[in-house]
Protein backbone atom coordinates (compact mmCIF):
# COMPACT_ATOMS: atom_id res chain seq x y z
CA UNK A 1 0.00 0.00 0.00
CA UNK A 2 1.74 3.37 -1.03
CA UNK A 3 1.89 5.98 1.47
CA UNK A 4 -0.32 9.30 0.32
CA UNK A 5 2.16 12.31 0.94
CA UNK A 6 1.07 15.04 2.16
CA UNK A 7 0.92 18.21 -0.51
CA UNK A 8 3.89 21.09 0.22
CA UNK A 9 2.89 23.68 2.70
CA UNK A 10 3.56 26.36 0.07
CA UNK A 11 1.51 24.79 -2.55
CA UNK A 12 -1.47 23.92 -0.14
CA UNK A 13 -1.32 27.85 0.40
CA UNK A 14 -1.25 28.86 -2.72
CA UNK A 15 -3.87 26.74 -4.17
CA UNK A 16 -6.09 27.63 -1.37
CA UNK A 17 -5.90 31.47 -1.43
CA UNK A 18 -5.85 31.87 -4.68
CA UNK A 19 -9.62 33.20 -5.56
CA UNK A 20 -9.05 35.44 -2.60
CA UNK A 21 -5.68 36.72 -3.33
CA UNK A 22 -6.69 37.60 -7.38
CA UNK A 23 -9.62 39.21 -6.26
CA UNK A 24 -7.52 41.33 -3.76
CA UNK A 25 -4.79 42.12 -6.74
CA UNK A 26 -7.74 43.09 -9.11
CA UNK A 27 -9.30 45.00 -6.38
CA UNK A 28 -5.91 46.97 -5.28
CA UNK A 29 -5.10 47.61 -9.34
CA UNK A 30 -8.57 48.95 -9.86
CA UNK A 31 -7.94 51.54 -7.71
CA UNK A 32 -4.99 53.24 -9.85
CA UNK A 33 -2.66 53.61 -6.86
CA UNK A 34 -0.19 53.47 -9.56
CA UNK A 35 -0.74 56.68 -11.61
CA UNK A 36 0.10 59.24 -9.82
CA UNK A 37 2.26 60.21 -7.13
CA UNK A 38 -1.05 61.19 -5.05
CA UNK A 39 -2.79 57.69 -5.46
CA UNK A 40 0.48 56.06 -4.56
CA UNK A 41 0.81 57.60 -1.34
CA UNK A 42 -2.46 55.74 -0.83
CA UNK A 43 -0.69 52.72 -1.16
CA UNK A 44 1.79 53.81 0.93
CA UNK A 45 -0.14 53.94 3.82
CA UNK A 46 -1.77 51.23 3.04
CA UNK A 47 1.74 48.85 3.30
CA UNK A 48 2.23 50.84 6.26
CA UNK A 49 -0.68 48.94 8.19
CA UNK A 50 0.12 45.61 5.94
CA UNK A 51 3.87 46.01 7.34
CA UNK A 52 2.88 47.05 10.70
CA UNK A 53 0.74 43.75 11.41
CA UNK A 54 3.47 41.57 9.90
CA UNK A 55 6.03 43.76 11.78
CA UNK A 56 6.36 41.80 15.16
CA UNK A 57 6.39 38.41 13.17
CA UNK A 58 10.08 39.21 12.10
CA UNK A 59 11.42 39.37 14.99
CA UNK A 60 9.61 35.89 16.65
CA UNK A 61 11.99 33.63 17.87
CA UNK A 62 10.83 30.56 17.31
CA UNK A 63 10.01 31.61 13.68
CA UNK A 64 13.95 32.67 13.19
CA UNK A 65 15.32 29.28 14.12
CA UNK A 66 14.09 28.14 10.95
CA UNK A 67 13.15 30.83 8.26
CA UNK A 68 16.57 32.60 7.36
CA UNK A 69 17.51 35.86 7.53
CA UNK A 70 14.00 36.78 9.14
CA UNK A 71 14.77 40.22 10.97
CA UNK A 72 16.44 41.48 7.47
CA UNK A 73 13.27 40.24 5.51
CA UNK A 74 11.31 42.77 7.45
CA UNK A 75 10.09 45.97 4.87
CA UNK A 76 8.16 48.05 7.89
CA UNK A 77 11.37 50.55 8.00
CA UNK A 78 11.65 50.89 4.00
CA UNK A 79 7.90 51.92 4.36
CA UNK A 80 8.46 54.52 6.31
CA UNK A 81 11.73 55.78 4.73
CA UNK A 82 9.29 55.48 1.64
CA UNK A 83 6.82 57.64 3.17
CA UNK A 84 9.29 60.32 4.52
CA UNK A 85 10.60 60.05 0.80
CA UNK A 86 7.31 61.38 -0.37
CA UNK A 87 6.32 63.57 2.63
CA UNK A 88 3.10 61.54 3.83
CA UNK A 89 1.89 61.28 7.40
CA UNK A 90 2.68 58.06 9.15
CA UNK A 91 -1.05 57.21 9.94
CA UNK A 92 -2.15 56.39 13.61
CA UNK A 93 -0.75 52.97 14.38
CA UNK A 94 -3.74 50.32 14.43
CA UNK A 95 -3.11 47.38 16.77
CA UNK A 96 -1.64 44.42 14.86
CA UNK A 97 -3.76 41.19 15.58
CA UNK A 98 -1.51 39.02 18.28
CA UNK A 99 -0.47 35.55 16.49
CA UNK A 100 1.11 33.04 18.76
CA UNK A 101 0.76 29.99 17.21
CA UNK A 102 3.62 29.36 15.24
CA UNK A 103 1.95 27.81 11.45
CA UNK A 104 -0.42 30.98 11.92
CA UNK A 105 2.49 33.32 11.64
CA UNK A 106 4.24 31.21 8.95
CA UNK A 107 0.56 31.42 6.97
CA UNK A 108 0.48 35.26 7.74
CA UNK A 109 4.23 35.78 6.97
CA UNK A 110 3.75 33.25 3.52
CA UNK A 111 0.94 36.87 2.29
CA UNK A 112 3.91 39.30 2.99
CA UNK A 113 6.46 37.38 1.45
CA UNK A 114 4.80 36.27 -1.37
CA UNK A 115 3.88 40.04 -1.85
CA UNK A 116 7.57 40.69 -2.59
CA UNK A 117 7.45 38.32 -6.19
CA UNK A 118 4.60 40.72 -7.39
CA UNK A 119 6.48 44.08 -5.98
CA UNK A 120 8.67 43.61 -9.36
CA UNK A 121 5.98 44.04 -11.19
CA UNK A 122 4.56 47.17 -8.86
CA UNK A 123 8.16 48.93 -9.61
CA UNK A 124 7.88 48.78 -13.22
CA UNK A 125 4.44 50.67 -12.64
CA UNK A 126 6.20 53.47 -10.25
CA UNK A 127 9.03 53.69 -12.12
CA UNK A 128 6.82 55.70 -15.07
CA UNK A 129 5.48 58.05 -11.96
CA UNK A 130 9.48 59.14 -11.16
CA UNK A 131 9.74 56.48 -8.25
CA UNK A 132 12.58 53.51 -8.02
CA UNK A 133 13.56 51.18 -5.18
CA UNK A 134 16.26 53.58 -4.28
CA UNK A 135 13.46 56.79 -4.01
CA UNK A 136 9.60 56.47 -2.98
CA UNK A 137 9.45 52.40 -3.08
CA UNK A 138 12.43 50.98 -1.50
CA UNK A 139 9.56 48.59 0.58
CA UNK A 140 9.43 47.20 -3.80
CA UNK A 141 13.01 46.57 -3.66
CA UNK A 142 14.43 42.53 -3.41
CA UNK A 143 16.11 41.51 -0.71
CA UNK A 144 19.98 41.43 -0.79
CA UNK A 145 19.90 37.78 -1.63
CA UNK A 146 17.93 39.20 -4.88
CA UNK A 147 14.11 38.00 -5.00
CA UNK A 148 13.94 34.52 -6.46
CA UNK A 149 16.57 33.17 -4.31
CA UNK A 150 15.04 34.76 -1.25
CA UNK A 151 11.33 33.56 -1.88
CA UNK A 152 12.92 30.26 -2.54
CA UNK A 153 14.84 30.19 0.91
CA UNK A 154 11.75 31.40 2.40
CA UNK A 155 9.38 28.62 0.85
CA UNK A 156 11.95 25.70 1.21
CA UNK A 157 11.85 26.25 5.51
CA UNK A 158 8.23 26.55 5.82
CA UNK A 159 7.98 23.32 3.29
CA UNK A 160 10.31 21.85 5.84
CA UNK A 161 9.44 22.90 9.20
CA UNK A 162 6.99 21.07 10.93
CA UNK A 163 3.43 23.18 10.48
CA UNK A 164 -0.24 22.72 10.66
CA UNK A 165 -1.30 23.45 7.17
CA UNK A 166 -5.06 23.94 7.96
CA UNK A 167 -4.20 26.76 10.36
CA UNK A 168 -1.59 28.27 8.19
CA UNK A 169 -4.15 28.40 5.54
CA UNK A 170 -6.49 30.49 7.79
CA UNK A 171 -4.22 32.81 9.09
CA UNK A 172 -3.01 33.42 5.46
CA UNK A 173 -6.88 33.79 4.70
CA UNK A 174 -7.12 35.73 7.40
CA UNK A 175 -4.27 38.30 6.62
CA UNK A 176 -5.17 38.48 2.75
CA UNK A 177 -9.31 39.26 4.37
CA UNK A 178 -7.41 42.22 7.26
CA UNK A 179 -5.57 43.55 4.23
CA UNK A 180 -8.90 44.16 2.44
CA UNK A 181 -10.11 45.95 5.72
CA UNK A 182 -6.75 48.01 5.41
CA UNK A 183 -8.09 49.00 1.91
CA UNK A 184 -11.28 49.96 2.69
CA UNK A 185 -10.11 52.28 5.48
CA UNK A 186 -7.16 54.34 4.09
CA UNK A 187 -9.45 54.66 0.68
CA UNK A 188 -12.53 55.57 2.60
Amino acid sequence: MSEVKEPLLTSSLRNRTKSTHGKLDEHLMGLGLFSDKEKYKIFLTLQYHIHQDAHQLYAHPQLARFIPNLQLRNRFDKVKEDMQDLEVPLPQAVKAPLITNISAAVGALYVVEGSKLGAKYLLHYVSMIGLSDQYGAKHLGADDEGRGASWRSFQSAIDTADIDIPVAVQAAEQTFSRVFDHVRHVTG
